[in-house]
């Protein structure tokens, strides 16, 4: 990993969100959890419906015995949804990590959030996500035809933000994240305080690693500091 004095030209951050800026485990658990057990009378283990967190929910609803038509997934879908609001009290927010991406975002850094939820999903979480103002673009499931760990995306994103892959990093806690990110040529920030496991997420060799939403915090401090500095200097060469 590289040190935190050696931070590559950073001009843009694509986060995912869930386990990486909302700390939503417990609410998508007792979520699907209900719709497994609605339609198939069984409910899985929390730590099997955790092992989804970070894939689409169209891909969650074809495990576990259920096998929809397209019809059935919309309703599979639908239920979940309403289970997730149900539930919505249990959803909350890393601070550090959402003040991690607002910095970001004021020093002028082009930001993205990519995540596997999709567009219903996604228009639900701007209502009420506190640094959702401060996001670029938003990519879901439903922007692209295959979702994360495909590179598809992050590219979407980059193309979006008009971004090159070496100059943008993508940060996120599960192995979905770190492969989407590796797939399209980014940098890639492994986050261990998410569903994700930690030794999972350390055998894909990310650049980066954080432990918790605070070190996320430090680093794009970090990334601040470094970015003043080059313009401080860029402003003294101008003066000779």
């Amino acid at each position: 990993m590289p040190g935190i004095s050696e931070n590559p030209p950073i001009r843009a951050i694509l986060f995912d969100v869930d386990g990486t800026l909302v700390d939503s485990i417990a609410m998508i658990i007792a979520g699907l959890g209900d719709t497994y057990e609605n339609f198939t009378g069984n409910r899985p283990s929390d730590s099997e419906i955790a092992a989804l967190i970070g894939t689409p929910l169209v891909g969650q609803m074809k495990l576990f015995g259920l096998n929809p038509d397209e019809a059935q997934l919309q309703e599979l879908c639908d239920y979940t949804i309403q289970r997730y609001g149900v539930h919505q009290h249990l959803e909350t927010e890393f601070v550090d990590a959402v003040e991690a991406l607002m910095k970001a975002h004021q020093i002028g850094l082009k930001t993205a959030l990519v995540t596997s939820r999709n567009a219903v999903e996604v228009e639900i979480l701007s209502q009420h996500f506190s640094g959702w103002s401060a996001a670029d673009t938003a990519v879901s499931a439903s922007d692209v035809v295959n979702p994360k760990p495909s590179p598809d995306p992050a590219l979407l994103a980059l193309e979006r933000l008009g971004v090159s892959a070496e100059d943008a990093i993508m940060i996120g806690d599960s192995v979905f994240d770190l492969r989407c990110a590796r797939g399209a040529g980014l940098w890639s920030g492994a986050v261990l305080y998410g569903a994700g496991k930690k030794e999972d997420l350390l055998a894909e060799t990310p650049d980066y690693v954080f432990t918790t939403p605070t070190d996320l915090l430090d680093w794009v401090c970090n990334l601040i500091e470094q970015h003043h500095a080059t313009e401080e200097n860029h402003s003294c060469r101008t003066d000779f």
